[in-house]
């Protein structure tokens, strides 16, 4: 399916949604890099620091040399740590990153290639990851999936989907790297993901799908028509997770056309557009769901370094 398709498939089903990889355009980007830069966002600032803090040690553990594949890439700035260091140890690198946003990663590379020069030899692949990890699986090249901040954003089926088409293009001695968030503290997720003031990066990103949808399928939804609401779920079960759950709830019945593929969608009052496929999103989660779900998608955790909020992981396919 394209865009178009997808982004209407979720707005005709029967329980309205916005898959959460449609707010990550360019703008949705930068409103991501700008929710780093909260203070209540413990997230970012606990990754980066189990990053910088172990980066030494995690690349000792790895088979060099390689090449770095990196799924949602982002702005790499946290990835660069570990590229720094795989690059003490070989004279240059193929760096394939990934993001959903094709214009955003051409401005990523294009800052790359001023940092790195010819150091890093850049292999950009924007779209989807499951189209990124296909074309991962033509090189039979030593490399490192790094997948930063990532798996928690899908559903629980999609989070076995994903890392089970990891573990299908690993070889022997290849492995993936990847940070998951571990944090138990209601309150503290609460008030990092929670805050739906619209002056603020997180709830602009919260609701930049809809501002997708208006210019792909030529529609004028107007969120003054919307609240935007959610809530934190714990889950303890071994085979799950815990997570957030966002939505719009429209204020009075109200229909839009859009005009880009000839559909008219109607919203009751009181019904909820969710903002996320599935069970929820920002997963959080214990060590023995992280433990069920990698073993389950046939990949050995081979080490894993942690902090109060972030977990760092290396894992190799299990055969």
């Amino acid at each position: 399916m394209d865009v178009k398709d997808l982004l209407l498939q979720g707005l005709l089903s029967s329980q309205k949604y916005i898959d959460i990889s449609f707010r990550y355009d360019s703008q949705g980007s930068v409103y991501d890099q700008e929710c780093a830069d909260l203070e209540e966002f413990y997230h970012y600032r606990s990754e980066k620091a189990v990053i910088h803090s172990n980066v030494k040690n995690v690349v000792s553990h790895l088979d060099i040399p390689l090449m770095v594949f990196e799924l949602g890439c982002g702005n790499t700035k946290k990835s660069q740590l570990i590229l720094n260091e795989i690059l003490q140890h070989q004279s240059h690198l193929d760096y394939s990153p990934n993001d959903f946003s094709k214009d955003f990663l051409v401005d990523v590379c294009q800052n790359l290639c001023t940092i790195y020069g010819h150091q890093l030899r850049l292999t950009p692949m924007p779209g989807d990851l499951m189209d990124a990890l296909a074309k991962i699986k033509n090189y039979r090249d030593r490399k490192l999936i790094l997948w930063l901040s990532g798996l928690q954003c899908f559903t629980m089926v999609k989070q076995f989907e994903m890392l089970s088409s990891i573990a299908s293009v690993l070889e022997a001695n290849d492995a993936c790297l990847l940070t998951v968030d571990v944090t138990q503290s209601r309150e503290l997720i609460e008030k990092a993901y929670l805050d739906y003031d619209y002056s603020k990066p997180n709830a602009k990103l919260y609701t930049n799908g809809v501002h997708v949808i208006n210019r792909e399928l030529g529609g004028n939804i107007n969120l003054s028509q919307f609240k935007l609401e959610g809530r934190y779920v714990e889950d303890k079960d071994v085979s799950k997770a815990s997570y957030n759950q966002v939505w719009l709830t429209s204020l009075c019945k109200q229909s839009y056309h859009l005009e880009k593929v000839g559909k008219t969608v109607t919203f009751e009052e009181g019904e909820k557009l969710l903002l996320y496929a599935g069970n929820g999103m920002s997963h959080k989660y214990t060590q023995k769901q992280l433990d069920h779900l990698f073993a389950r998608a046939r990949l050995r955790i081979m080490k894993k370094w942690e902090n109060e909020h972030c977990a760092l992981i290396l894992c190799k396919r299990i055969f």
